[in-house]
């Protein structure tokens, strides 16, 4: 019997396959479409477990599609589509609980009422899970640290089909290991947050133009180098795509304050030459998450992300020169450091606090590039990203051994590998960026 025939059997109207809406809904993810045996889409934790146990049983991979756009798409094995576990509720004291197939951007809404957020990425229709499970840097990263450090308790189906309520006190060292270590644990139903106050909240977006790049590099390093923890703030590094669009830096900034107050740390910013738009005004935490892009571009990035422990002029150098190569280049700096950095390395996976900044840079080539051209633009991406001492996952989009490897220091990963060995023996939860058991 197939494996979308036992499903079929033992959850009714649970599991489907090649046709039904539901199979194409849960095997389309941002970068494509995959060819699962099944997509099941659950109604209630014990359904998660029944189909679990079916998958491990016959040794067939699981994926679990958490709610937002994912990043690989599955070819074989099982999908879990978490689209109906989307419940919020606030609770005393700012606690949150929340279904691991909700959206950021709902729990913004949902909290809105109270005056309250969760530091939670940039977008609104990304997933709850995928992003708290592989960290969460979002718009108050500085004043309230990553996702995972904000959570509080998860529920989890194991790869044995068993329903764990997870925190530092029932199972402390799975609950270090679900913060940051992604999904290969199990299945996150319901994780509960610990929200905080976001009212008073201004934005600030600045536009400049190309005559000085390497100038607004350092501005901004430093500004965000002197600000307050309540001063959050991303630059972003647009290349030229013709004549409507001719790139430039574009900065973006948050804080919990006043216009006032904003425009006074950003005033060695504006003050810039380069300076094309200013626009600074009131916002709520859920006017500042975007929406994400339909799907993959028509195009290819080849570059990848690190973070930078010291942005030193050296480094800047090498992202001005890496944005002013012949190939279209978009680079990506969010400021981190103050309450991301206060978190000791070895209290969740993500170990790299030390980090003043997260570094994107991605070189923009034909979807049909040959592997040769592919290689040197790879090359000039390296040399920027050399400054960086180890990978964000939630940004990496390629995956091997290699790449889980820059995600962790090698402590961190053997811890990882332990309780993967004692969670999951037999590594059912391995497409993604997959943590092998320890032998």
């Amino acid at each position: 019997m197939s494996l979308l025939s036992e499903l079929s059997e033992q959850l009714p109207g649970r599991a489907h396959g090649p046709g039904a809406t539901e199979y194409d809904a849960g095997r389309t993810v941002f970068a494509g479409v995959g060819e699962p045996d099944a997509v099941v889409r659950p109604h209630t934790t014990q359904e998660v477990a029944a189909a679990v146990g079916l998958a491990a049983a016959a040794g067939i991979p699981i994926a679990v599609r958490s709610g937002g756009h994912g990043l690989l798409p599955v070819d074989d094995g099982l999908i879990i589509d978490l689209a109906e576990f989307t419940s919020i509720e606030v609770g005393v004291g700012g606690l949150v609980s929340v279904g691991g197939g909700a959206h950021w951007g709902d729990v913004a809404a949902a909290l809105a009422p109270h005056g309250l957020g969760i530091s939670s990425g940039d977008t609104r229709d990304v997933g709850v899970g995928g992003l708290a499970l592989g960290g969460g840097i979002g718009w108050l990263v500085r004043g309230q640290g990553l996702a995972i450090d904000a959570l509080r308790e998860v529920e989890l189906v194991t790869a044995s089909g068993e329903v764990l309520t997870v925190n530092d006190t029932t199972h402390p060292e799975l609950f270090w290991a679900l913060r940051g270590g992604g999904g290969n644990f199990g299945v996150a139903t319901r994780f509960v947050f610990q929200a905080s106050p976001v009212g008073d909240l201004v934005s600030a977006h600045v536009n400049f133009d190309r005559s000085d790049v390497p100038a607004v590099l350092r501005a901004w390093r430093d500004v965000m180098r002197a600000g307050p923890d309540e001063l959050n703030s991303s630059l972003i590094l647009m290349p030229p795509m013709g004549p409507e669009m001719p790139g430039g830096p574009q900065l973006a900034a948050a804080l919990l304050g006043d216009e006032a107050q904003l425009r006074a740390l950003l005033a060695p910013v504006l003050a810039l030459a380069s300076v094309a738009e200013v626009s600074i005004a009131p916002s709520t935490y859920g006017e500042l998450l975007e929406d994400a892009p339909p799907g993959r571009p028509p195009f290819r990035f080849v570059g990848g992300n690190g973070f930078v422990p010291d942005l030193t002029d050296a480094a800047l150098d090498a992202v001005a020169a890496a944005y002013a190569r012949d190939v279209p280049t978009m680079v990506l700096l969010r400021a981190l450091g103050g309450a991301f950095s206060r978190v000791a390395p070895d209290a969740t996976a993500v170990a790299f606090r030390d980090a003043e900044t997260l570094l994107i840079v991605n070189g923009v080539v034909p979807s049909d590039a040959t592997d040769e051209h592919v290689a040197v633009v790879q090359a000039g991406s390296d040399a920027a990203l050399a400054f960086t001492s180890g990978v964000y996952g939630n940004f990496a989009t390629t995956y091997g051994d290699e790449v889980t490897a820059a995600m962790y220091p090698p402590a961190t990963l053997e811890r990882l590998r332990r309780v993967k060995a004692q969670l999951d023996p037999g590594n059912v939860f391995r497409l993604g960026h997959n943590i092998t058991p320890a032998s």
